[in-house]
């Protein structure tokens, strides 16, 4: 545990995981109301986890858009600035939902997975037997974002990215052996309509790991913290079958979905080879999902 004083903001899913002590007051959208609460709790490290996504899902903040971006945006920019101004580390937990479908980062290969030879004109290169791989949406590439909420969370990131005492942490979709309503497999658990669309993922073991890791190694700038590999939610579903056979779910489309929901739904995979870069390592998605089912259906969370 490191010796700085650190603080969490936000009493929702994500902070509920971290071992910090959680800081009582409630911001508001005012920079000296904002640098009153930390002049009193005087954090060396503040972890952010405050915003609205909507209850119970991001649908309601297509209603609530005042409420949306006051806690998405100006907030976290206001706190942004106002730690800087205070050499305090702000380390903001952001949203990968800002992406949505295949990156700009994709590659061709042979089906042997060998690279094809950039020599090769591209109607050669086309005949030859290939794959196209998805690298993932890199933090250096503009966000595309297809609803309000993920609209906000981008908008954060385009300023609060550029401040040298903040980090941005980008998750995805959640996952916890807690039957907390945030929970992305208590959300699908509830659902009789899935779909099958490959999406990367964060379990929240790995965002205690990294926030304890950006701490202690005091690295800023945007990261995109998702575990190697990617998940759907059907897949999710199927494992969460081994223990409840009963269960059912029927697989949709997404334009099917996009005709169910209020605000479209983010489907992209992440690149994390910056983070890889710092030496930091997370558990394969597929694996870490049998760990934590198992303590989510077993009740040992």
């Amino acid at each position: 545990m490191t010796n700085k004083k650190v603080f969490a903001l936000g009493h929702g899913f994500i902070a509920s995981h971290l071992n910090y002590p959680q800081i009582e007051d409630r911001l508001e959208p005012n920079s000296q109301q904002i640098k009153s609460v930390l002049e009193k709790y005087k954090p060396d490290v503040l972890i952010n986890t405050i915003g609205f996504c909507g209850i119970p899902n991001i649908d309601q903040c297509e209603n609530e858009k005042e409420r949306t971006i006051l806690s998405n945006t100006v907030i976290p920019i206001l706190l942004a600035l106002e730690c800087s101004k205070l050499n305090i580390h702000l380390i903001h937990i952001g949203s990968g939902c800002i992406f949505n479908g295949p990156s700009p980062n994709i590659i061709h290969v042979q089906n042997d997975g060998s690279p094809i030879p950039d020599t090769l004109s591209e109607s050669f290169m086309m005949s030859l037997p290939c794959k196209t791989i998805d690298l993932g949406w890199k933090e250096t590439d503009a966000p595309n974002p297809v609803s309000f909420y993920s609209q906000t969370k981008a908008a954060f990131d385009l300023a609060g990215g550029l401040n040298d005492f903040t980090t941005i942490l980008r998750i995805r979709m959640p996952i916890s052996p807690k039957r907390t309503a945030r929970n992305f497999l208590t959300k699908i658990s509830n659902y009789s309509q899935l779909i099958d669309r490959p999406n990367s993922v964060t379990f929240t073991n790995d965002i205690v790991r990294a926030v304890d890791f950006f701490i202690e190694n005091q690295k800023t700038g945007i990261f995109h913290l998702t575990n190697p590999g990617t998940l759907s939610a059907a897949e999710a579903m199927q494992e969460y079958k081994r223990y409840n056979p009963e269960h059912k779910f029927e697989i949709i489309s997404t334009d099917q979905l996009d005709k169910i929901t209020t605000a479209k739904r983010s489907n992209c995979i992440l690149n994390t080879d910056k983070l890889n870069k710092l030496g930091f390592q997370m558990e394969d998605a597929k694996t870490a999902l049998k760990e934590c089912m198992k303590g989510f259906c077993n009740g040992s969370a």
